[in-house]
């Protein structure tokens, strides 16, 4: 555990205190699964090229009075995170590279498949005669295996919600197939990456032996359509888009338009009862199963819109919540913001960043009773930590300073 050494602001916390995840990912599908672990305790080496991740660079900014600038998606989402700019083109990077992976749990990495052997001379072989405890998770678009035409595919955010069907069951009937954002594939594909991380650390544990993990990101998402393979596949049953209503256009269940708002209302057995006591326009209608709720599903849309038209939001919400009924405006970020519920769990926090000073943006989520996450630092810049995470794998100031010169590593401005 190099935790202590590498940065004396590390502070030890959290469930995953004593983890070490070598991350040398890009962008979100990946990198996000290393920024919750470091969230919660882990200590997180994020290797970037020496120009830098891309979202380093992607709009809006924020800006120092030096003229240093960053991206809010890296400030957001690669707080907490150790850093260290490695060129690994360079040979000389491989052996910095191999010292890495020796004091690592887990290393994290996104790419096109059999980039790291073909551009570094880096196999997951090489690694495990390092470190035979490692466990490497590689994510891709298309999977390390497969068809061949599609392996070597080049992938981002909608190629995957588009080749996992996802699209296909997004949007309203009569329109066009949809993407959802904001990049839900990417982040998806990043928790579905730390948890199998963690699921092969704790196989480690008990046999000494580590592993290698294949996260396709057409996969993860292909994998969360509920029954929509099985209903085919046994049934001959085609789900097809819905909008925002339920696939069997049962009723109450979509988001519902009102006076000055719009809210999501959704109810089924006993809720569906208070439901049809609660709506005026739905009293003395003879519905009570989910049956009726799917046969007679546009009546009692139709009455609902009815009795929403002449209330608010707030309105609306007031009354189905003091009748039971399961309900929630749609919600935005204005809201939010000082809606009593997020400002309860501290959904919104504010930290230091190195950039941009007091920031504000996501909290910890979610909440552990006895091993809480922290906030311990904002987005380190480009090589911050690299004098620090080298001195500690031993490298003398001598060899450091050969390094730079080398243009093997960066460090900070």
């Amino acid at each position: 555990m190099i935790r202590e050494k590498v940065s004396p602001e590390f502070r030890r916390f959290g469930p995953l205190d004593g983890v070490t995840i070598l991350d040398s990912g890009t962008v979100t599908a990946g990198p996000w699964g290393a920024s919750l672990a470091a969230d919660f305790g882990a200590e997180v080496i994020k290797v970037e090229s020496p120009v830098g991740d891309i979202t380093r660079s992607s709009p809006p900014f924020l800006t120092d009075d030096k003229g240093h600038r960053v991206g809010t998606y890296w400030a957001q989402d690669a707080r907490n995170k150790l850093d260290i700019a490695l060129d690994l083109t360079k040979p000389e990077a491989k052996e910095v590279f191999a010292d890495l992976l020796r004091v690592s749990d887990i290393w994290l990495e996104s790419s096109i498949p059999g980039t790291y052997a073909r551009k570094f001379g880096i196999t997951d072989e090489w690694a495990h005669e390092i470190n035979p405890r490692l466990v490497i998770v590689h994510v891709s678009g298309f999977g390390q295996t497969g068809d061949p035409a599609y392996v070597q595919r080049p992938s981002y955010d909608m190629i995957g919600q588009a080749f996992s069907c996802f699209c296909e069951l997004t949007g309203f009937k009569e329109g066009e197939p949809m993407r959802a954002g904001p990049v839900i594939n990417d982040y998806i594909t990043a928790v579905w990456a730390l948890w199998t991380a963690l699921a092969g650390y704790i196989s480690a544990q008990k046999t000494g032996k580590g592993q290698s993990i294949d996260i396709a990101q057409y996969e993860v998402m292909f994998r969360m359509l509920d029954s929509y393979a099985m209903d085919y596949l046994t049934k001959g049953v085609k789900k097809t888009r819905s909008g925002n209503a339920h696939p069997l256009n049962l009723h109450p269940f979509s988001i519902y338009p009102a006076k000055d708002g719009y809210v999501a209302i959704a109810a089924g057995g006993a809720n569906f009862q208070r439901f049809m006591e609660v709506v005026p326009t739905m009293k003395g209608k003879p519905y009570r199963t989910v049956s009726d709720q799917v046969q007679y599903g546009q009546e009692i849309r139709e009455g609902l819109v009815e009795w929403l038209k002449d209330l608010t939001v707030a309105e609306a919400e007031e009354i189905l919540v003091k009748g039971g009924v399961p309900c929630a405006p749609i919600m935005s970020i204005e809201r939010a913001v000082e809606h009593p519920q997020y400002v309860a769990r501290e959904a919104i926090t504010e930290w230091e960043d190195p950039v941009g000073g007091k920031v504000k943006g996501y909290g910890i989520v979610p909440k552990f009773s006895d091993t809480p996450g922290q906030i311990w630092r904002g987005a380190p810049k480009l090589g911050h930590d690299t004098d620090a995470v080298l001195k500690h794998l031993g490298y003398s100031d001598e060899q450091i300073e050969r390094l730079i010169q080398a243009q093997v590593i960066r460090q900070s401005d």
